[in-house]
């Protein structure tokens, strides 16, 4: 258990309360495996689950830069779809 090394190991319920403010994975929390957020409602693992679990932990504030940031590159990306520039495209990493 990743919370091993106390004298008592965690009961379900402080491990259910942690899942559930945190968005934690309880797999990870009992047996470590990864990932160690969730988002509920997405499958495991996936790296957009992690993305929304960090946005979800920024301020208020700090998240109305991203949300503002994402809305420029999606108009962006629109703008450069009705034109036929592909720059704005997105791109996978390999």
């Amino acid at each position: 258990m990743v919370l091993s090394g106390a004298k008592t190991s965690p009961g379900p319920r402080f491990i259910n309360a942690v899942c559930r403010e945190f968005n934690v994975n309880p797999e990870w929390l009992t047996d470590g495996k990864e990932p160690v957020f969730t988002v509920p409602g997405l499958p495991l693992p996936s790296e957009k689950a992690l993305v929304m679990t960090k946005f979800q932990l920024l301020s208020d504030e700090n998240q109305q830069v991203i949300e503002k940031i994402m809305d420029s590159l999606l108009l962006k990306a629109m703008t450069d779809d009705k034109t036929g520039n592909k720059q704005g495209s997105r791109q996978r990493k390999k």
